[in-house]
């Protein structure tokens, strides 16, 4: 699997698709949504993921990628989520936000055969693999898992 193609979240047959790349978690992200507010986002992003017609997305779908993950960034996180699965989610919203086209043609493909995310910490990758289970289970039902 590609650094570009790691799973976010798997919700019976839906598979969420996500385009990890470096970044810092930063934060001011609403931490107050709804749980159908936020797994709708998130069903947003599994759309405009799933819309990515080749391997590696060109620039317009990467602009539509990064709209999709600065709306859900937007919408924020349900209370409750624990501290370890928000950075995650900061990890993952910040590092698709934040890049610009030309430094995310860099990391599409397996070139180095490494499954992480380029620039983020351990840690930090711990953490978004943490966000990955919370979104499987908290948005399960609504994704039809």
């Amino acid at each position: 699997m590609t650094p570009f193609k790691r799973p976010l979240a798997a919700a019976g047959a839906a598979v969420l698709l996500g385009l990890t790349l470096s970044a810092c978690g930063g934060g001011g992200h609403p931490t107050d949504a709804s749980k159908k507010e936020f797994c709708g986002g998130v069903e947003d992003v599994i759309t405009t993921t799933n819309s990515v017609e080749g391997d590696e997305p060109t620039e317009a779908e990467w602009k539509k990628l990064q709209e999709a993950y600065g709306d859900l960034g937007d919408i924020g996180t349900p209370k409750g989520i624990s501290d370890t699965e928000r950075n995650g989610f900061e990890v993952i919203v910040d590092a698709i936000t934040d890049l610009d086209y030309d430094e995310a043609k860099k990391s599409f493909g397996d070139k180095d055969g490494e499954d992480n995310i380029p620039g983020v910490s351990k840690d930090d990758e711990k953490d978004a693999d943490k966000f990955f289970d919370y979104l499987t289970e908290t948005c399960a039902d609504q994704l039809g898992g």
